[in-house]
């Protein structure tokens, strides 16, 4: 192979003679500058601190919120925000059903464990019973076994 790994990391031009390689030195600050921020005109907030102003209105007019003045008629026809109210109403329906299916299917998903539960001890409780029975039969069976039981004499007169 005979190239050193430098040569083989370095980037090449498509075949228009001997390319030459880029030093390591500038790949180093090639990936360095990706890690730093972008540059901002003078006069601008940073990012981090625009994000937190919007946040920190967003919570002031959570806090400033007035149910009485936002459904006055004249303000809610001509000023407010309407779009998230009318929005609620339109998904309320769907909403709600799919909240009542949640709850039923986690209610009933739990009634179903426990009757299986309760099926598995009465099955065990029937087959206890049975074996118990059993037993008491066999103990009761004379020694020569159970003759079998004829109806009639054994053969015409």
């Amino acid at each position: 192979f005979g190239s050193s790994l430098p040569d083989l990391l370095a980037p090449r031009l498509p075949d228009r003679g001997k390319a030459a390689p880029i030093p390591a030195m500038a790949l180093r600050l090639a990936a360095l500058r990706r890690f730093c921020s972008k540059p901002m005109p003078l006069g601008v907030d940073k990012a981090g601190a625009s994000v937190t102003a919007s946040l920190r209105n967003a919570s002031e007019s959570i806090k400033s919120f007035n149910f009485s003045r936002y459904f006055e008629e004249k303000y809610f026809w001509e000023k407010a925000n309407v779009g998230p109210f009318f929005l609620l109403l339109l998904f309320t329906p769907t909403i709600y059903r799919s909240l009542k299916d949640a709850y039923w299917t986690r209610q009933l998903r739990k009634m179903n464990t426990e009757e299986i539960i309760s099926d598995r001890y009465e099955w065990l409780k029937v087959s206890m019973i049975q074996d118990e029975v059993e037993a008491s039969l066999l103990s009761q069976v004379p020694a020569g076994g159970i003759q079998p039981l004829m109806l009639g004499p054994s053969s015409p007169h």
